[in-house]
């Protein structure tokens, strides 16, 4: 799965799948179509969040859990 699908799983991406799901069961899409859509979706999903929102998010890991993964690593090998 490339990175910018990722949004396939936000709300809207779900209920767009299922709305192109649908269309296309009924045939009022091909299956082509639909995953056009889907592929259009996730590079314009891309590009807004990337130019239009402006808010960042900082994820800060403690010491602890670094130590405690680099633990886990050694552990399941």
């Amino acid at each position: 799965m490339a990175t910018f699908e990722i949004y396939r799983k936000s709300t809207i991406g779900m209920c767009l799948t299922e709305t192109l799901d649908e269309l296309v069961t009924e045939g009022h899409l091909t299956p082509d179509v639909a995953l056009l859509a889907l592929v259009q979706f996730d590079k314009s999903m891309t590009e807004a969040l990337e130019t239009q929102v402006k808010s960042k998010v900082t994820i800060k890991i403690d010491t602890y859990v670094k130590d405690f993964m680099a633990v886990g690593r050694v552990i399941a090998d």
